[in-house]
């Protein structure tokens, strides 16, 4: 009996303890989660006990079950592909099943995005009747892109080409002078051999660019035969008060340091900002007495944005930009029969821009703008001789452009909508080099477009623009835009249209006699002098050029999860505008040019583009383009366009570690190349640049106090 009891109290003993040393249990932490915009149940979401480090996946309720769960306070998070991850909350379960709700916001992706470039409307890119293309600041983050350049470089269908007058992108085989380049739909001006460089436009207040490929002459008109790039920067008043700096420093004394500044009063809005680069070059090959690489550049960008709401309805914004750069290099020339010369050449860029812009919004059916807008760009050259110092040639020009325009959209029912504006413009080119600067160009315009959707699942979207400009009269442009999606997550588009590019002031009446090379060029409008032995019948008064555009795309898209499309196009072009050579002499022993209209080319060919999201931390972008490009006249490929491009870029981020990276490259074939001479033309047999492949990679770490450290 004593034995008994003994054993007893040892086994009552042995509970006390136990129950005194092992946790209680509840029996079920239940959580729901649930789409914080529209408030329906998310399956497929990974639900963390932060503590204990379980997981489950919630069903198609949103619900995830935790069973035996100790009891006390227990905090919870959760992950999803196509969400944002979302805050840690707490639940202390007073009674079994603890219930808890959780809210996750969608992750802002590419078809979401709201795009206006290619309607002049805002549509979401996944339902937009016109082909474009965003690189937004997550793209801008992957890749490190800091310049406008350096973004545009990982679009599909894009060739950002460094040459003389610095970064330009040309679209689809369509040279740089052929693609429109606007900020905030406002004309950038200060073409350098008919290209803009983009590597003056600092992402620094950037909020996206859109790419429009193919001919956007029916909104836009002139330059834009081979499509738009629009660099659109944040709106103020959509952004919270905040100040942001930024440094970095690289190999070649390069740095970027940058600035900006955001605040709200009230509905009123401002935003300003400033970026400073410098870099001091490189030089590929050194056994060159000139520079093959990278020249000397210092470049500072300023930015200014206010949004002020008068009432509910009318809304006054106001920007202003500031950009200056100063460049550098060696250059060398060897003049028969084995004479070396080497010159300093030094460049000045200065571009300002200013606009305001009064907009009525009535709801959503009605919205129309006012705009003015100026810009004005101050371009300097200068080439010394190396061993004297002599000025041996300079250059000056002043490139002005101003503009007022009116623009509306009107909805006027389930299925139609109105697109229509008028525009007037004057451009003005002052520069030593001209025979005549007097020769403004004065242009006016106006546009219609029409939007209508028979059917939830077609769109039609015609359009026609009429543009008369002073220096060579009036311009029809007729365009056809078609949607067909069966479903939500299909898409065919289609597009045709016709294109056409006035001819530059420098192109009419350029006189660049640069008897240091041994050449000269002539605008087409310019009389020759006498003298120069040439044949007459070898050129003609200069006029526009024209082209009809072609594509076709097939796009799928799965939620937030993945996109792939590809598309086919075909560019036909006449009366194409560039120098030839018309003569030889003594003095300008390289040759005598003439700006003319020098014949016909196609170009055509496949694009391929996937976004995947592998997961909540990992993204995938890749794509494949072909091009096939041809001279008509004479049968050959155009200069400067491989026939294969691939571009990757794989990135990651763990919001939790704060640890991340990226890694991405592109592949281009061989092609038709040019050196970087001044006239452009093949001095030689053809030379084929070889296959070229690069990579990067970036890895990130954000510190506390919002700071960032990467390499």
């Amino acid at each position: 009996m004593r034995l008994a009891v003994l054993r007893a109290s040892v086994i009552l003993a042995a509970a006390v303890q136990l129950a005194a040393t092992c946790p209680a249990f509840a029996e079920v932490i239940t959580a729901t989660v649930r789409n914080a915009q529209t408030n329906e149940p998310v399956q497929g979401a990974v639900v963390r006990l932060v503590d204990s480090d379980k997981t489950r996946v919630s069903d198609k309720y949103g619900v995830a079950h935790f069973e035996a769960v100790e009891a006390g306070l227990h905090r919870l998070y959760v992950t999803h592909v196509a969400f944002e991850t979302s805050d840690t909350v707490s639940v202390a379960p007073a009674d079994s099943p603890a219930r808890v709700e959780i809210l996750i916001v969608p992750r802002a992706w590419v078809i979401n995005e709201v795009v206006v470039t290619g309607t002049r409307s805002p549509h979401m890119l996944k339902d937009v009747p016109v082909e474009t293309d965003v690189i937004g600041n997550r793209d801008f983050h992957r890749t490190g892109a800091r310049t406008a350049d350096e973004a545009l470089a990982w679009s599909v269908g894009a060739a950002v080409r460094k040459d003389l007058s610095g970064q330009g992108v040309a679209l689809r085989g369509l040279d740089e002078d052929r693609v429109l380049i606007l900020v905030d739909g406002e004309r950038a001006v200060g073409r350098v051999r008919g290209s803009i460089d983009l590597s003056q436009f600092s992402l620094l207040n950037v909020d996206r660019i859109e790419i429009v490929k193919g001919s956007g002459a029916t909104l836009y008109g002139s330059e834009a035969i081979g499509g738009v790039v629009n660099i659109i920067t944040r709106n103020p008043d959509e952004q919270p008060t905040s100040a942001r700096f930024y440094l970095d420093y690289g190999s070649h004394e390069t740095s970027n340091s940058a600035a900006d500044f955001n605040h709200r009063f009230g509905k009123a809005a401002l935003a300003a900002g400033a970026r400073f680069y410098r870099t001091s070059g490189f030089d590929l090959d050194s056994s060159t007495p000139h520079t093959n690489g990278q020249e000397a550049i210092d470049r500072l960008n300023l930015n200014l944005k206010a949004v002020a709401p008068f009432t509910p309805k009318w809304r006054l914004t106001w920007s202003a930009r500031y950009m200056t750069e100063e460049r550098s290099w060696l250059e060398s020339e060897v003049f028969p029969p084995d004479l070396l010369f080497v010159y300093d050449d030094g460049e000045t860029n200065r571009r300002y821009e200013s606009s305001g812009q009064l907009e009525y919004r009535s709801g959503e059916r009605y919205r129309m703008g006012l705009r003015l807008y100026g810009t004005y760009y101050d371009h300097g050259w200068d080439k010394s001789a190396r061993e004297t110092g002599l000025l041996v040639d300079e250059s000056k020009t002043d490139d002005e452009f101003y503009e007022a325009s009116y623009s509306s959209n009107y909805v006027i029912g389930q299925g139609h909508q109105m697109t229509y504006g008028l525009d007037w413009n004057f451009q003005n080119l002052r520069s030593s080099e001209l025979a005549d600067d007097s020769k403004a160009d004065r242009a006016g315009d106006g546009y219609f477009q029409y939007e209508y959707a028979p059917h939830p699942s077609i769109t039609f979207l015609p359009g026609v623009r009429y543009e008369r400009h002073s220096a060579f009269g009036g311009h029809v442009n007729p365009s056809l835009n078609v949607m067909v999606a069966p479903v939500e997550q299909f898409k065919l588009r289609g597009y045709v249209g016709g294109g056409f590019r006035a001819p530059s002031i420098k192109e009419q009446y350029f006189v660049f006699d640069h008897t240091a090379a041994g050449y000269v060029v002539y605008g087409g409008s310019v009389p020759l002098p006498p003298g120069l032995n040439v044949d007459p019948d070898r050129f003609h008064p200069i006029q526009e050029e024209n082209s009809i555009n072609s594509s076709i795309s097939a796009e799928t898209s799965y939620g937030t999860i993945g996109m792939h499309r590809i598309t086919f196009f075909y560019n036909h072009l006449e009366d194409l505008i560039d120098f030839t050579l018309i003569g030889i002499t003594p003095t300008y022993w390289r040759g005598i040019y003439v700006y003319q209209n020098i014949g016909a080319a196609i170009t055509k060919g496949v694009e391929w583009e996937s976004r995947i999201r592998l997961s909540s931390a990992f993204d995938l972008s890749f794509s494949y383009d072909y091009l096939y490009s041809r001279d008509l006249d004479t049968g050959e490929p155009l200069l400067n366009r491989p026939e294969h491009t691939v571009k990757l870029v794989f990135s990651g981020a763990d919001d939790r570690s704060g640890l991340g990276g990226s890694l991405w490259g592109d592949y281009v074939s061989r092609k038709l190349w040019v050196s970087l001479s001044n006239t452009g033309q093949q001095e030689s047999d053809a030379v084929y640049a070889p296959d070229r492949l690069t990579l990067n990679a970036s890895v990130f770490k954000r510190l506390p106090y919002r700071l960032e450290a990467f390499v």
